[in-house]
This record gives C-alpha cells, structure tokens and sequence, in this order.
C-alpha cells in the first residue's frame, strides 16, 4: 500500500529535535533528501507547515502527529516517519507528548492522493499494535520492514 500512496519514503529512527519547530525541520530536511522535493523549496513548505500548526494542531492522540503540506514544488508524494522515544510537546488533543510523527509533503495538484495518504496514515495511527511494534523496532531498517509489512494490512 505505502509504494501505490508515497512515491518518496524516509524514516527516522529516532529524532534528534526536542520541540515542534526544531522536528518539523528536521522532517522537512529529510524529505528534501530522500528527493521529494528541491532543498531551495524547503522554506516555503517550513512556513506553510508552522501556518498550519498554528490554526489546529496536527497532534492526533494516542502519541502520533501528522504534520501535512502541500506544495507546488513537491515531485511527488512523500512521506517520512520518525519517532522520539523522549517525545515531543505538540499539543496534541490528549494533551500527551507525541513519538510517532509521519510528515506527509504532496504536490498541489494532487489532492486526492494526499486525502488517500492522509487516510491511510489515520489507520495506521489508530493501530496500536503499530505504535508499539514502532517505539520498540531496533532502527531505521526495522521500522522501514514493519512499515512495509503493516501497510499490506491497512
């Protein structure tokens, strides 16, 4: 399911930041490595992400947030999931801290597929055997396998 939805995949075993901003950075800076989008376009998204933040926050509960932009330099869609064991202050709507973050950066001129991803990306937040299985994974490589393997299943 992840190959049909996210044409560019990261992972972040474990996120140096130690708030919002600094991991939204952090996400973003990952994303335009793995090639989703040109380093240049990185500022745009950077303040699109903080606007969007600011009117609700993307903190979903049960520890995950899915921060989501759109851009009109993005190639594809592009996903990055990383985690912080410490966890990170999002307000969230459980008020709890978050340490399962998936970023999810799509063209502008691909919305449904961005509704699809962000749909699929809900499913896998309400698992909670996929959180747990994420926070215990050993690192990149283990995360990257149980997220192949949960996305048949979703």
């Amino acid at each position: 399911m992840i190959r049909n939805l996210a044409q560019t995949c990261a992972v972040i075993g474990e996120l140096v930041a130690t708030t919002k901003e600094a991991a939204l950075k952090e996400l973003l800076a990952t994303a335009a490595a793995a090639g989703g989008f040109p380093k240049a376009a990185q500022p745009a998204l950077q303040k699109r992400l903080a606007e969007r933040e600011a009117i609700g926050s993307t903190g979903l509960g049960n520890s995950v947030a899915v921060p989501h932009v759109k851009g009109d330099k993005v190639k594809g869609v592009t996903l990055v999931l990383a985690r912080s064991h410490a966890g990170l202050e999002w307000q969230a709507i459980d008020g709890r801290p978050v340490h399962v973050l998936f970023l999810l950066v799509s063209p502008s001129n691909e919305p449904e597929a961005h509704l699809q991803c962000l749909r699929w990306i809900a499913g896998l937040a309400r698992n909670s055997d996929f959180r747990r299985f994420l926070l215990d994974a050993g690192g990149d490589d283990a995360i990257r396998d149980l997220l192949l393997e949960l996305s048949g299943k979703e």
